[in-house]
Protein backbone atom coordinates (compact mmCIF):
# COMPACT_ATOMS: atom_id res chain seq x y z
CA UNK A 1 0.00 0.00 0.00
CA UNK A 2 2.88 2.55 0.97
CA UNK A 3 4.87 1.40 -2.13
CA UNK A 4 1.37 2.73 -4.52
CA UNK A 5 1.09 5.32 -2.49
CA UNK A 6 4.66 6.16 -3.47
CA UNK A 7 4.07 5.40 -7.06
CA UNK A 8 1.24 7.25 -7.39
CA UNK A 9 2.56 10.63 -5.71
CA UNK A 10 5.82 10.37 -8.04
CA UNK A 11 3.88 9.79 -10.56
CA UNK A 12 1.79 13.04 -10.04
CA UNK A 13 4.85 15.09 -9.39
CA UNK A 14 6.34 14.19 -12.78
CA UNK A 15 2.98 15.19 -14.35
CA UNK A 16 2.87 18.62 -12.78
CA UNK A 17 6.64 19.31 -13.62
CA UNK A 18 5.82 18.32 -17.25
CA UNK A 19 2.75 21.10 -17.32
CA UNK A 20 5.19 23.45 -15.69
CA UNK A 21 7.52 23.35 -18.18
CA UNK A 22 5.21 22.86 -21.19
CA UNK A 23 3.71 26.52 -19.30
CA UNK A 24 7.24 27.50 -19.55
CA UNK A 25 8.18 26.75 -23.14
CA UNK A 26 5.09 28.42 -24.21
CA UNK A 27 6.18 31.31 -22.72
CA UNK A 28 9.38 31.51 -23.78
CA UNK A 29 7.58 31.06 -27.42
CA UNK A 30 5.21 34.18 -26.44
CA UNK A 31 8.29 36.25 -25.50
CA UNK A 32 9.06 36.44 -29.51
CA UNK A 33 5.41 38.05 -30.29
CA UNK A 34 5.78 40.51 -27.23
CA UNK A 35 9.67 41.67 -27.35
CA UNK A 36 10.98 43.53 -30.17
CA UNK A 37 14.75 42.87 -31.14
CA UNK A 38 17.24 45.03 -32.50
CA UNK A 39 17.67 44.40 -36.31
CA UNK A 40 19.92 40.98 -36.58
CA UNK A 41 21.69 39.37 -39.77
CA UNK A 42 20.91 36.33 -38.91
CA UNK A 43 19.48 33.49 -40.55
CA UNK A 44 17.48 31.72 -37.41
CA UNK A 45 16.17 33.00 -34.59
CA UNK A 46 18.02 31.14 -32.08
CA UNK A 47 16.48 30.18 -28.42
CA UNK A 48 19.79 28.99 -26.71
CA UNK A 49 19.58 26.96 -23.21
CA UNK A 50 22.28 27.05 -21.56
CA UNK A 51 23.57 24.82 -19.08
CA UNK A 52 21.04 21.69 -17.49
CA UNK A 53 18.44 21.67 -20.37
CA UNK A 54 14.54 21.53 -17.84
CA UNK A 55 12.69 21.22 -20.93
CA UNK A 56 13.95 18.18 -22.89
CA UNK A 57 11.64 16.89 -25.67
CA UNK A 58 8.74 19.47 -24.34
CA UNK A 59 10.06 22.12 -26.04
CA UNK A 60 11.56 20.79 -29.37
CA UNK A 61 8.55 21.73 -31.35
CA UNK A 62 9.48 25.30 -31.19
CA UNK A 63 11.60 24.78 -34.18
CA UNK A 64 8.73 24.49 -36.55
CA UNK A 65 7.75 27.70 -35.78
CA UNK A 66 8.84 31.43 -36.66
CA UNK A 67 9.91 34.13 -34.74
CA UNK A 68 10.77 37.76 -36.22
CA UNK A 69 9.65 36.49 -39.41
CA UNK A 70 12.78 33.48 -38.99
CA UNK A 71 12.87 30.21 -38.50
CA UNK A 72 13.16 29.06 -34.64
CA UNK A 73 16.73 27.25 -33.65
CA UNK A 74 16.93 25.48 -30.31
CA UNK A 75 20.59 25.59 -29.63
CA UNK A 76 21.07 23.51 -26.75
CA UNK A 77 25.12 24.38 -24.64
CA UNK A 78 26.77 23.75 -21.70
CA UNK A 79 29.12 26.90 -21.55
CA UNK A 80 27.92 30.08 -23.11
CA UNK A 81 28.91 30.69 -26.77
CA UNK A 82 28.79 34.05 -28.26
CA UNK A 83 28.91 32.87 -31.92
CA UNK A 84 25.74 30.87 -31.19
CA UNK A 85 23.86 34.41 -31.68
CA UNK A 86 21.69 33.95 -29.44
CA UNK A 87 18.53 35.65 -29.52
CA UNK A 88 16.46 34.72 -26.33
CA UNK A 89 18.71 33.07 -24.05
CA UNK A 90 17.60 30.83 -21.59
CA UNK A 91 20.13 29.99 -18.32
CA UNK A 92 19.27 27.02 -16.64
CA UNK A 93 19.37 26.54 -12.79
CA UNK A 94 22.52 24.94 -12.80
CA UNK A 95 24.68 27.83 -14.72
CA UNK A 96 27.31 29.56 -12.15
CA UNK A 97 25.93 33.44 -11.20
CA UNK A 98 28.39 35.41 -12.84
CA UNK A 99 27.24 33.93 -16.35
CA UNK A 100 24.52 36.97 -16.17
CA UNK A 101 27.86 39.07 -16.50
CA UNK A 102 29.15 37.45 -19.36
CA UNK A 103 26.37 37.94 -21.41
CA UNK A 104 24.94 41.42 -20.59
CA UNK A 105 25.62 42.09 -24.44
CA UNK A 106 22.99 44.13 -26.13
CA UNK A 107 19.78 42.34 -27.69
CA UNK A 108 20.08 38.75 -25.75
CA UNK A 109 16.42 38.31 -23.63
CA UNK A 110 18.15 36.23 -20.87
CA UNK A 111 15.88 34.46 -18.59
CA UNK A 112 15.69 31.83 -15.92
CA UNK A 113 14.19 29.49 -13.15
CA UNK A 114 16.62 30.49 -10.71
CA UNK A 115 15.78 32.24 -7.63
CA UNK A 116 15.58 36.20 -7.93
CA UNK A 117 17.17 36.41 -11.12
CA UNK A 118 15.10 39.33 -12.20
CA UNK A 119 16.06 41.01 -9.01
CA UNK A 120 19.08 40.36 -9.26
CA UNK A 121 20.08 41.50 -13.12
CA UNK A 122 18.89 39.27 -15.34
CA UNK A 123 15.85 40.40 -17.62
CA UNK A 124 12.91 38.21 -17.11
CA UNK A 125 12.49 35.75 -14.15
CA UNK A 126 9.73 32.65 -14.09
CA UNK A 127 8.85 32.40 -10.38
CA UNK A 128 5.95 29.76 -8.81
CA UNK A 129 3.06 31.85 -6.89
CA UNK A 130 0.22 30.23 -5.79
CA UNK A 131 0.46 27.13 -7.56
CA UNK A 132 0.72 29.36 -10.99
CA UNK A 133 4.21 30.19 -12.90
CA UNK A 134 4.63 33.74 -12.87
CA UNK A 135 7.27 36.52 -14.35
CA UNK A 136 8.84 38.75 -13.01
CA UNK A 137 10.46 41.33 -15.50
CA UNK A 138 13.35 43.66 -14.89
CA UNK A 139 12.31 46.03 -17.11
CA UNK A 140 15.80 48.37 -16.46
CA UNK A 141 17.88 45.99 -17.67
CA UNK A 142 15.95 44.58 -20.59
CA UNK A 143 15.62 48.71 -21.87
CA UNK A 144 19.37 48.82 -21.24
CA UNK A 145 19.87 45.86 -23.92
CA UNK A 146 18.34 47.65 -27.16
CA UNK A 147 15.09 45.36 -26.26
CA UNK A 148 11.27 46.49 -26.37
CA UNK A 149 8.63 45.49 -24.24
CA UNK A 150 5.09 45.29 -25.39
CA UNK A 151 2.42 46.70 -23.17
CA UNK A 152 0.08 43.76 -23.27
CA UNK A 153 3.37 42.12 -21.74
CA UNK A 154 3.97 44.68 -19.02
CA UNK A 155 0.13 43.93 -18.10
CA UNK A 156 0.82 40.86 -16.45
CA UNK A 157 4.34 40.34 -15.23
CA UNK A 158 5.41 41.87 -11.99
CA UNK A 159 8.35 44.58 -12.34
CA UNK A 160 11.41 44.32 -10.01
CA UNK A 161 14.77 46.11 -10.21
CA UNK A 162 14.96 49.77 -10.79
CA UNK A 163 11.91 50.54 -12.15
CA UNK A 164 9.65 48.08 -9.72
CA UNK A 165 9.28 47.04 -6.71
CA UNK A 166 12.00 44.53 -5.73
Amino acid sequence: MIALAFLLSSHSLLAEATVEYKIKAAYLYNFTKFITWPDSQSETFNLCILGKDPFGALIDSIETREALGLPIKLVRMRRYDASKQCHLLFLGSATRKDTRELIASSGILTVSEKQHFAEYGGMIGFIIKGGKVKLQINLAKLKDSGLEISAKLLEIVEIVGENGDG
